[in-house]
């Protein structure tokens, strides 16, 4: 017994921890559409596009020349 609520106990810890490593971020167009990125953005200089996973986990494709602000979360 004892075994098991150490081994969910570690199990917690190590999800709590792995949250907290996370950084997000958020970004703002010139529209005025307000994203957030879980993760770093990845900058593809050929096309001046960012790619991101938002909270959903769904993939976002942004203009560079359309994005106002990036900024990190704390």
């Amino acid at each position: 017994m004892l075994r098991r609520i150490t081994l969910v106990l570690s199990f917690c810890l190590i999800l709590a921890l792995a949250a907290c490593g996370t950084k997000t971020y958020q970004v703002t167009t010139k529209s005025g559409q307000t994203y957030t990125a879980n993760g770093s953005l990845d900058y593809d200089v050929k096309s001046e596009t960012y790619k991101f996973k938002n909270e959903k986990g769904k993939e976002i494709i942004l203009n560079q020349k359309d994005i106002e602000v990036i900024q990190e979360n704390e």
